[in-house]
């Protein structure tokens, strides 16, 4: 007796682990690969100057490994477009997949590949329709959360302040907080230094040797909250080749008005039919006193400006033109 219930257990323990080798040998884990991009050279939208964080789409492809069983069937379809993205935000995106298998949110793996961002499957299903076909047979509509990406923009100006020349002084960056600063002599760095809620640090402790051109660069870094895993840090920007040793007018209000925008001194006077270096950037008012935007000939050139005013220079034009450092056309 205790010989037969042995054999029956023996075998049901057999089956038992036949059954899940053949379960662990059927499962096919399928992976889906995303890329962040990262509008290094700031040409996305329109490249204002006030929003310098751009977002981009994504690439989204079906990893080495995963190529044999698995295809795209489909672009990549988003639950708003990327031009209203913002770093940090999570979107939908929906694609369709071609595979030789059975697919479901336990077999398909969604994974960023250079970045800290979140990427995850919501649902799959299969689908029926005829908008979407696979050489492989089944297609799947898949269904995923992805966390926006962006690198931090680069300050639009980094110079010495005009009364005190050991002071460092840069244009804010939209999104930072934080910025690394660091002096240079003439043999190399000197200091580094981690600046929090300010545009501005006095190096004067550090400068201490006599008829030396000292300059610094400033970076802007992701170190708010959970900035890090959205956001990549912008890049260097040098005194020496910032545009301009000042950043010209520094103090006064702009107002926005249906007409457009005025920019008013500290006197209680407005810019007019003239250009204006404001905060760095160049700026050209009409004779009514608003700063124009798009193309404009002025005396005899021609230059464009972003929608908040500012001239861009050494750039494509978002219609696809090119300016020179001065902002004149290149024809």
């Amino acid at each position: 007796m205790k010989r037969g219930r042995f054999c029956f257990t023996a075998a049901a323990v057999c089956l038992m682990v036949f059954g899940l080798s053949i379960s662990a040998q059927a499962k096919t884990t399928y992976r889906l690969e995303i890329t962040n991009q990262y509008d290094t050279d700031g040409t996305s939208r329109d490249d204002n100057d006030k929003d310098r964080v751009h977002p981009l789409e994504p690439d989204v492809e079906v990893s080495e490994g995963s190529s044999d069983g698995m295809e795209l069937a489909s672009d990549v379809e988003w639950s708003k477009a990327p031009l209203n993205w913002s770093a940090g935000n999570e979107v939908t995106g929906t694609l369709y997949l071609g595979c030789t298998g059975s697919l479901d949110r336990d077999s398909l793996e969604l994974r960023v590949t250079n970045g800290r961002n979140e990427a995850k499957v919501s649902s799959v299903k299969k689908y029926t329709g005829e908008d979407y076909e696979s050489d492989l047979g089944n297609v799947y509509q898949v269904k995923f959360k992805y966390q926006v990406a962006a690198q931090l923009g680069e300050t639009a100006w980094a110079g010495w302040d005009s009364a005190n020349p050991s002071l460092a002084r840069w244009n804010a960056v939209k999104y930072a907080n934080t910025y690394r600063v660091v002096l240079y002599d003439d043999q190399g760095s000197v200091v580094s230094q981690l600046v929090e809620g300010s545009t501005e640090y006095d190096f004067s402790p550090f400068m201490t040797k006599e008829g030396v051109q000292y300059y610094f660069e400033v970076q802007a870094i992701a170190r708010n909250g959970n900035q890090q895993d959205y956001l990549e840090d912008g890049e260097a920007v040098s005194s020496l080749t910032s545009g301009a040793n000042t950043p010209g007018i520094t103090d006064g209000t702009w107002g926005d008005y249906q007409e457009g925008r005025r920019f008013t001194y500290e006197d209680g006077t407005a810019a007019a039919d003239r250009w204006e270096r404001i905060m760095g950037k160049w700026y050209y008012f009409n004779p009514e006193g608003y700063a124009v935007t798009g193309w404009n000939q002025i005396q005899n050139t021609w230059y464009y400006m972003y929608e908040d005013g500012a001239m861009a220079a050494g750039v494509t034009t978002p219609d696809g033109f090119q300016v020179d450092d001065s902002g004149a056309w290149i024809h």
